[in-house]
């Protein structure tokens, strides 16, 4: 093959789909739970069907704990909040 010859590079486009996961559930902790968390468990199974299984497996570990923390997706759930109450604080 010459220098001169052109060549074609096919490059395969590769989705992100754990990243996405991983970075919705982590800002789903702390705010927007109930709109964030969902999002990231539907991005974690995208990934792992994409064959991103760790950044998938942590994107799914962040929406649980965002759901976890979340008292309006607890609420629809029927489940209590993880709370301690401390001399009439909440923790």
């Amino acid at each position: 093959m010459n220098d001169n010859e052109r060549q074609i590079i096919i490059r395969e486009y590769v989705r992100n789909y754990g990243s996405l996961s991983i970075i919705f559930g982590f800002i789903g902790i702390f705010i927007l739970s109930f709109l964030l968390s969902p999002i990231a468990f539907i991005f974690g199974i995208l990934a792992l069907t994409n064959k991103e299984y760790i950044a998938g497996l942590i994107g799914i570990f962040f929406s649980i704990l965002g759901v976890l923390t979340s008292p309006l997706l607890m609420a629809l759930l029927h489940m209590p909040t993880i709370t301690h109450i401390h001399n009439g604080v909440v923790l």
